[in-house]
């Protein structure tokens, strides 16, 4: 019986079904528009008390829309089964807002409010409203690259989709932090500020011209998080978002630069990788956020708000390696300096956000530790290995240099547990993370210089991090103990790194030094005023510049007195750490028509 109505409706409601697709398509796109700019007007900008209820009004009524157009489009699904079936996300999300909006009028409340409130978040009224709006965005976005098939009128070099995909977060997010309500009511927010904190949060940085605790509201520092997050999806989760999500799709030719952003054995394996990334980074940092929320104490705190949202923006910060935190003074504020507890979970944090997620995958992942006991012939791959063992060894060679050179310098009189915890902290954090326990301005000549090398090298391929990558220094290192050696082939770990695999390593070495070269001259350039008279010395500029080529953030202390060349140069560097200097010689390079030939040899003396 059922059947047969159905079929039956389903042949009444086929001659309209095209017009009725296409007019939500169309009111979808005026609506997504307008509520967007409602939403940025609304919490950008002071409001008043009529203007507010005007404003949630057409919230209330964007909520309607796409609850009548959900509803329709299931009307109008012939397999009702696996209407719900291949969109379970977005009917989560429906009901969601469904029982939100019944409640709101009705009760003139939110269940989540009410829920916050449970927990004791009594000044979490506004938040949980927040949390409501952003899950509808977040539907709006799902909306906007589901089952798009970009690929039949778009075809771009996946670098440049990647790149350009940065450059407009970074942009969406300065427009952002120069809205008023985004910082505290004596600051003018300037646009090349707003520009350098946006930078600085995407690319996972931590580089500040201004004071997160200080300068920035609530909302601004939200902002902020929000933008840390989205970086943080690192190379793998934004190629495997367009790759697999957008559809844009790979062809043969541009296999070699997609190595570049993902394992190759991955991303074609699986339709989920961004789902897999997006599932881990949640855990890892619901984790982080409860431990911090337990280990620090509510008392520092005005109430369960602020403590909350502290907690949730450093496990934010920390695994995705940003450096930047709501704390004046940072990780040296009082409240936590002496809190070893707490900096022990920053430090397991980023240290798993700077291994890179494919390899937390190899190392982590249930089914292979499983799999290891059960056959104990089977080892971790040969990228896990490389990244897990060359960290381990930067690491400890870091807390050997910082032990000596600092433990009666910015150490002295601390404890032996504070000068352990410190010196595997500041050796790790160097590398990728940004935070710091003590002084950089203060640290000894040798312990900087070795701090650059670090820095220089980086993270994990494939992390949030930046510099030349751990894989990169591995291979260089292994090809250099080979040709002292005198063997034809590179070798790590038992295997052969291949020839090309080894001249990418080079090229991205080179590429780093030049870059750092070119912006380290600009920088004395545009501060020789600062030089000479002796408020910045190279040093200094040397150590900022490759700091943010690194996308590490630590800093002598001189970042907010650059000036306003300075500042851009800086920026760019950022840039063009996130991105990639490997990426951006593809883009600049040019594709040969043929590969099958072959230059008489030449030779020449070396060394």
């Amino acid at each position: 019986m059922l059947a047969d109505f159905r079929e039956k409706a389903n042949l009444k409601l086929y001659n309209s079904k095209e017009f009725v697709q296409k007019l939500f398509t169309l009111l979808h796109v005026v609506v997504a528009t307008s509520m967007i700019g409602v939403l940025v007007y609304y919490y950008g900008f002071p409001q008043t008390d009529e203007s507010k209820s005007a404003l949630i009004q057409i919230i209330e009524y964007s909520f309607g829309f796409y609850i009548l157009r959900f509803l329709v489009r299931f009307i109008y699904d012939f397999n009702p089964r696996d209407f719900f079936r291949q969109r379970w996300f977005e009917s989560l999300i429906i009901l969601a807002l469904l029982v939100e909006g019944i409640a709101y009028n009705v009760f003139h409340t939110l269940f989540i409010t009410r829920f916050f409130i449970w927990l004791g978040f009594d000044d979490f009224t506004d938040v949980s409203n927040l949390f409501v709006q952003l899950f509808f965005v977040i539907y709006i976005a799902t909306e906007i690259f589901r089952k798009r098939d970009f690929h039949q009128w778009l075809k771009i070099h996946p670098g440049l989709l990647f790149m350009f995909s940065i450059l407009i977060i970074i942009l969406i997010g300065t427009g952002l932090l120069m809205l008023p309500e985004m910082t505290i009511a004596r600051i003018d927010m300037p646009f090349t500020d707003a520009l350098f904190t946006s930078a600085s949060s995407v690319s996972v940085t931590g580089l500040m011209t201004m004071d997160v605790s200080a300068d920035f509201t609530f909302k601004g520092q939200l902002v902020i998080m929000f933008l840390i997050q989205i970086g943080g999806f690192n190379t793998i989760a934004f190629a495997a978002l367009y790759l697999l999500v957008a559809k844009f799709g790979i062809g043969v030719k541009q296999h070699d630069i997609m190595e570049d952003f993902v394992n190759k054995d991955s991303i074609l394996s699986t339709g989920n990788m961004f789902t897999k990334i997006l599932a881990w980074t949640l855990v890892i940092e619901i984790l982080g956020f409860a431990l911090i929320f337990i280990l620090v104490d509510r008392t520092n705190f005005d109430s369960n708000g602020d403590h909350f949202f502290f907690s949730l923006f450093h496990a934010i910060s920390g695994f995705n390696n940003a450096g930047i935190t709501t704390m004046d003074g940072g990780m040296m504020n009082e409240m936590v300096l002496g809190n070893y507890g707490f900096q022990i979970v920053i430090l397991v944090l980023f240290f798993l956000g700077g291994m890179g997620m494919i390899y937390l995958f190899d190392l982590l992942e249930f089914k292979r530790i499983k799999e290891r006991i059960r056959l104990p012939w089977k080892r971790l791959q040969f990228g896990t290995k490389i990244t897990l063992y060359f960290t381990l060894i930067l690491l400890i060679a870091g807390a050997i240099v910082f032990f000596t050179f600092e433990y009666s310098n910015t150490m002295q009189g601390e404890s032996w547990v504070s000068k352990t915890i410190t010196t595997f902290f500041q050796s790790m954090t160097t590398r990728n993370a940004g935070f710091n326990t003590v002084d950089i301005g203060s640290l000894a000549l040798p312990t900087l210089v070795f701090f650059l090398f670090l820095m220089f090298v980086g993270a994990g391929s494939g992390s949030s991090g930046g510099g030349i990558r751990v894989s990169t220094f591995a291979i260089m290192f292994a090809s250099v103990i080979s040709t002292i050696r005198r063997k034809p082939n590179t070798e790590l770990f038992k295997r052969t790194v291949s020839n090309d695999l080894v001249m990418k390593a080079y090229s991205i070495f080179i590429f780093f030094i030049v870059g750092n070269l070119v912006g380290i001259f600009g920088l004395v350039i545009t501060e020789s005023e600062a030089i000479e008279s002796g408020a910045f010395s190279l040093m200094d500029i040397l150590f900022e510049h490759v700091s943010a080529a690194s996308t590490v953030g630590l800093s002598t202390g001189i970042t907010s007195e650059l000036s306003e060349a300075g500042k851009y140069i800086i920026i760019f560097a950022m840039f063009i750490g996130r991105v990639g200097t490997l990426t951006l010689a593809y883009l600049l390079g040019r594709q040969v028509l043929s590969k099958n030939y072959k230059y008489p040899s030449g030779h020449t003396m070396i060394g």
